[in-house]
């Protein structure tokens, strides 16, 4: 639209794009639960599905050679194919550190170390793009992080009821940091592909290649792959097929239309997404504390189209960034005075509750040696990651 600029209208992809992996989520989450498919699975039938749109496209787009795309599908010259399989590599050991997270860790802790990516991505957008990193900036990246820090309700913060019997590892907290780092990467990578041009459908078949392989190799430890029982559960694998690979694409034409700091935060949403997608599907019952993150994540994209709807204006900055502050240090301030008083008789209940129940717990053999974990498939883990559309001039009306 003329009267979006070209960041804004691509921040707002980014955030239909979140929207939509949420929504890809719960179909992940049904066909586990309702259909006992193991994710590995799940996200193997996703890669071929979009491996053979992406294929098509690859053969009717073509170049600025009137070349069709299919002869060249990872992308034209050394740098550009260098970025393409980085990122595919990146994406699919991304995939696993995260999903060895959440099989071993509280679903909270898990989804906690998971969202720490868009402070990551600050940074790497500064050291590899040149991007400015403006005190709002980091502002709403703290926002978000907090807000999904009150969502997930990680037992490392809020601690755990004595009746619950979580799963544990200090692997799983050393995976879920390295699978932020690879989104982080991930991020910057898309980013720096779209600038020399390298097109949406080559970073999607990376993806989709990488996706498939470590989803074949990997899938073994989870479970034994099957055939869905009923037409039910295969209406839920189209789900996650055709709403995961419509966000996918939605966000490769948009991740390179903005800052990739300000792309991350707005990606890291969809915790908010997946947690209403809990309440609405689910019947999850929210907390206090939940309701604190959602504040924190509404008030980061806000502040974030605030400053885009007033062109970044000192007056816009400064406001944006006050009214985060507040949050942040009314939402900490609470949780300390919480963690003072000992949590409350209905604090530590409520929340090992949401870390509990925003997944459904299943046995299942993993590792060498076959021991058997509570393997945590949850609605609010990412169905995949994120890529880059083709370059298109920024700062131009969208």
């Amino acid at each position: 639209p003329k009267w979006l600029t070209v960041e804004s209208y691509g921040l707002i992809l980014v955030l239909l794009s979140a929207i939509l992996y949420a929504i890809a989520g719960a179909f992940v989450k049904l066909g586990h639960v309702e259909g006992g498919l193991p994710s590995t699975e799940l996200v193997f039938a996703r890669g071929i599905f979009q491996g053979g749109i992406v294929v098509l496209g690859l053969y009717f787009c073509r170049d600025d050679k009137q070349q069709r795309l299919i002869y060249r599908p990872f992308g034209n010259g050394v740098a550009a194919r260098k970025l393409v399989w980085m990122r595919g590599v990146l994406g699919g050991a991304g995939f696993l550190l995260d999903y060895h997270c959440m099989a071993v860790l509280p679903l909270g802790d898990a989804i906690t170390l998971m969202s720490l990516y868009p402070f990551l991505t600050i940074f790497l957008a500064r050291a590899f793009l040149g991007e400015e990193i403006k005190p709002l900036h980091l502002i709403v990246t703290t926002a978000s992080i907090v807000g999904a820090v009150l969502i997930a309700q990680p037992t490392f913060i809020f601690g755990v009821d004595n009746d619950a019997d979580l799963p544990t590892s200090s692997l799983g907290y050393i995976t879920g940091c390295l699978g932020s780092v690879c989104l982080a990467c991930v991020v910057t990578l898309i980013r720096k592909a779209g600038k020399i041009g390298v097109h949406t459908f080559q970073l999607l078949l990376s993806w989709a290649l990488f996706g498939i392989v470590f989803s074949v190799l990997f899938g073994p430890s989870e479970g034994v792959w099957k055939l869905p029982e009923s037409a039910e559960v295969w209406w839920y694998v189209a789900g996650v097929c055709v709403v995961g690979a419509w966000a996918h694409l939605m966000l490769n034409y948009a991740g390179r239309l903005a800052p990739a700091g300000l792309v991350s935060v707005v990606r890291a949403s969809d915790i908010m997404w997946a947690y209403a997608c809990e309440i609405e599907i689910f019947g999850q019952q929210p907390s206090r504390w939940t309701w604190m993150g959602v504040v924190l994540i509404l008030a980061s994209l806000l502040a974030i189209a605030g400053e885009k709807s007033r062109g970044g204006g000192s007056g816009s900055g400064k406001s944006s960034t006050s009214m985060g502050v507040v949050l942040i240090l009314a939402s900490l301030l609470a949780i300390a005075g919480e963690k003072s008083r000992g949590g409350g008789s209905g604090s530590g209940k409520s929340s090992t509750s949401t870390a509990t129940t925003l997944s459904s717990t299943k046995l299942i053999p993993t590792g060498k040696d076959g021991d058997e974990v509570h393997a945590q498939v949850p609605l609010l883990s990412r169905v995949s990651d994120i890529e880059s559309p083709e370059q298109t001039p920024e700062g131009k009306a969208a």
